[in-house]
């Protein structure tokens, strides 16, 4: 008789995994317990072994689809003849170190049973089972266990209880088990009628289909928030929808049963596909293939597309027989989404039509992830539901602090660095208003309480006006912590690093703006790095952010000031002799606007020079319809020339008249666009292979806003590695600003190692 002890950590709480362990020792004949700890899961087996193979084959080849083991430490202990069974014992809490489980979409199965009129579960709302439903938006402390979650106001019924400990079923164990008779229930408000509708659950579902039918808006609660839910083929409520949300140009996700109707409108590769249908159900950006709902995503050559993740947006689909809905989350410009009824009925009233809730809290806001695949890699836009919290495992130990990285002002996020793991949350907006300030505030103190975090130093941006460097600066000071001020563009790069466990590299960090170390606006970085040890060796030449901040909303100003320097006569002609930026143009000789290298401004500039806008309604409107545009035939480039006085300098004047130069040849605006894509990712590719000679390096990694294009990172990434080069970037964090916090981590480290 042997008895053997096993702590499994890793992403084991929320997926089955006790029900699993419970299975595996009954099917082996053993005796013992199984139960969440702050570590994970702890087990003890005990039988006639004669070592642990059977365990360990029975559970390489059964573990439960969602789980992922990172570690496993076992050994054997004296064996207990007390014991006759095996037990799912209650969770102890000890020590917080666990992965804690992100929400997952929708199961084939509990689909299947939900429109199964013969099954208890048919037309249950709530429908889950340890395959799929909530989990880190109803968790309220660790370990996970149902008293620990919102669906502890819901006490089992007979059924209910009876699916919860049967070990052979699907809800054996299952924290978010419910169902109509003992769940949360839905309610419905009409702000036309200024009243609640009566109803049970299927009939308060019938009459939102039969409203969004007629046009009408539904603003539904769901796992992490509300939508607001829109019939896309009525172009009449799509555009009271963007008026009301003042949302003009940006485009609107869309929601869908299957991956069959996404490809009936949109190419789909096999990596797209494998993603849409997992259990993460994000937001992907499709290239779509032809020119349906042009109004919904403000004419771009990509659609962002979800799987119906939960049953009551499935349902919707399937009653009102529609191929997509909009589901786009139901906030109003400047404040973050909206999770609770009560404000979404006080808020929404000039929104909203209707408002479709629920009365299972949402613990934790949690917008929709979205992203793109390319080379069969998924880069994470926003990090959301079915991602976060995204936990990142060490490849080494090195330092035994623990790092607290408050991220930047936009796009916000949160990193802790706690022993052998790196946690980023969830997006948490741009810090530009009280309500997104409160709900950082609050999410950094949810944060270090889910994951009883202690931490040794905290780092931020190196710009010290931000929100977050004072925060952080104030921390600090109340509890003696040091700060640890990091430069934007290379936590860009340090999260890239990160990822791939890098220690030296060649990046390039391009995005809008960020503040660096000469006190200029940093925006096209090309760094080497050994380390901690970073040289700024590359950036387009400064030149005046005319407008100064106006500038970023308005474009338009730039690019007058630079045609008019290139070419008087266009300048006159292609703006039409305004006055008002003539007189930009005039201020801009006398005045000393501040100095730029920005990457994603010149993006701008070209833009409006291709009639792609004038003013950014939204952050890279312009460059996304410049993107959008491009002729993906085209592999010209524009000459550019490398100055190496000082670090390599490329002026944007130089590819700027000969962008000019076309648009008066009236050369096609998709064959410019592509051609000043290809010139960007050639600039990359030219400078990579001088730095390469210099440094002996050939490690490449790209990171930051501009590599959002997907066109403009794939083309980059093909040059690079026809060059030979090793290309990384961002697959795991977010390759925008929301990956700041997860490098302001690995720079830390880097620092801490070398003290």
């Amino acid at each position: 008789m042997k008895r053997y002890r096993y702590i499994f950590r890793g992403l084991v709480q929320g997926v089955g995994f006790r029900p699993f362990i419970y299975n595996l020792a009954k099917d082996l004949g053993l005796v013992g317990f199984v139960k969440n700890i702050g570590e994970g899961v702890l087990a003890e087996f005990q039988g006639e072994l004669k070592s642990t193979a059977a365990i360990d084959e029975y559970i390489e080849k059964k573990l439960p689809r969602n789980a992922k083991i990172e570690s496993i430490e076992k050994y054997e202990i004296e064996p207990n003849f007390d014991e006759s069974d095996f037990y799912i014992l209650d969770s102890s809490k000890g020590k917080i170190s666990t992965i804690v489980p992100y929400d997952l979409g929708l199961c084939e199965e509990c689909k299947r049973e939900f429109y199964d009129k013969g099954h208890r579960h048919f037309m249950n709302p709530f429908i889950s089972c340890i395959n799929c439903g909530p989990r880190y938006t109803m968790i309220e402390s660790l370990p996970y266990d149902r008293d620990r979650t919102s669906m502890k106001e819901f006490e089992f019924c007979y059924d209910c209880k009876k699916e919860y400990y049967t070990p052979d079923n699907r809800r054996f164990n299952a924290q978010s088990t419910t169902c109509p008779i003992c769940g949360p229930r839905l309610f419905l408000y009409s702000f036309v009628e200024k009243k609640h509708i009566d109803g049970n659950n299927l009939e308060l579902l019938d009459r939102v289909c039969n409203e969004i039918e007629k046009g009408k808006i539904i603003a539904i609660k769901g796992i992490g928030g509300f939508h607001l839910v829109v019939d896309p083929y009525n172009k009449e409520v799509v555009e009271r929808l963007f008026q009301s949300k003042k949302r003009e140009g940006k485009p609107l996700a869309l929601v869908c049963k299957s991956i069959e109707t996404v490809k009936k409108y949109c190419n789909v590769s096999e990596a797209e596909e494998e993603i849409f249908n997992s259990p993460r159900c994000p937001i992907i950006l499709f290239e779509r293939k032809t020119d349906h709902f042009l109004h919904v995503n403000a004419g771009l050559h990509t659609l962002g597309i979800m799987r119906a993740y939960t049953p009551i947006l499935d349902y919707i689909l399937t009653k009102t027989n529609r191929d997509l809905l909009i589901a786009t989350s139901a906030n109003l410009s400047g404040i973050p989404m909206i999770i609770d009824e009560d404000e979404a009925l006080e808020k929404l009233c000039d929104i909203a039509d209707f408002v479709l809730y629920h009365n299972r809290k949402i613990v934790r806001r949690c917008d929709d992830s979205v992203g793109f695949v390319l080379k069969d890699k998924f880069v994470l836009i926003r990090s959301g539901r079915g991602f976060a919290p995204i936990t990142f495992k060490l490849k080494e130990k090195a330092v035994d602090k623990n790092i607290l990285a408050l991220g930047g002002h936009e796009k916000t996020t949160i990193a802790l660095k706690k022993e052998d793991e790196v946690i980023l949350s969830q997006y948490l907006g741009d810090l530009d208003t009280k309500e997104y300030i409160d709900f950082y505030e609050g999410s950094l103190i949810d944060l270090i309480s889910l994951y009883d975090f202690d931490f040794d130093y905290i780092a931020c941006d190196y710009h010290k006006d931000y929100y977050t460097t004072s925060l952080a600066q104030k921390i600090a000071k109340g509890q003696n912590k040091e700060v640890v001020f990091v430069q934007h563009h290379l936590a860009h790069i340090y999260s890239c690093m990160l990822e791939k466990n890098l220690q030296s590299c060649i990046g390039f960090a391009f995005d809008g703006t960020g503040l660096g170390l000469d006190g200029k606006i940093w925006g096209s970085e090309g760094f080497v790095i050994d380390g901690l040890e970073a040289k700024r060796v590359f950036h387009l030449q400064y030149y005046p952010l005319v407008g100064g901040q106006k500038a970023i909303k308005e474009p338009v100003r730039l690019a007058y000031y630079f045609s008019k320097i290139i070419s008087p006569e266009f300048a006159e002609s292609f703006f039409g002799g305004n006055e008002f930026l003539h007189q930009i143009f005039k201020t801009a000789q006398t005045f000393n606007y501040p100095l730029t290298s920005s990457m994603g401004r010149l993006f701008d500039i070209v833009g409006v020079l291709l009639g792609c806008g004038e003013k950014n309604s939204f952050e890279a409107q312009i460059p996304m319809l410049l993107e959008s545009i491009a002729d993906r035939n085209e592999n010209g480039f524009y000459i550019f020339l490398m100055n190496f006085k000082h670090e390599i300098e490329i002026n944007i004047v130089d590819i700027l008249q000969q962008i000019i130069h076309d648009i008066k040849r009236n050369v096609d605006r998709r064959i410019i666009s592509a051609k000043f894509h290809n010139t960007v990712a050639k600039i990359v590719v030219e400078v990579a292979k001088v730095l390469r000679e210099n440094y002996n390096k050939d490690t490449v990694v790209l990171s930051g806003g501009v590599f959002q294009n997907k066109l403009l990172l794939s083309k980059t990434v093909s040059l690079l590695e026809e060059e030979g080069f090793k290309v990384f970037f961002n697959t795991v964090f977010p390759i925008n600003d929301g990956g700041i916090s997860a490098g302001q981590v690995y720079y830390t480290l880097q620092l801490l190692k070398n003290c």
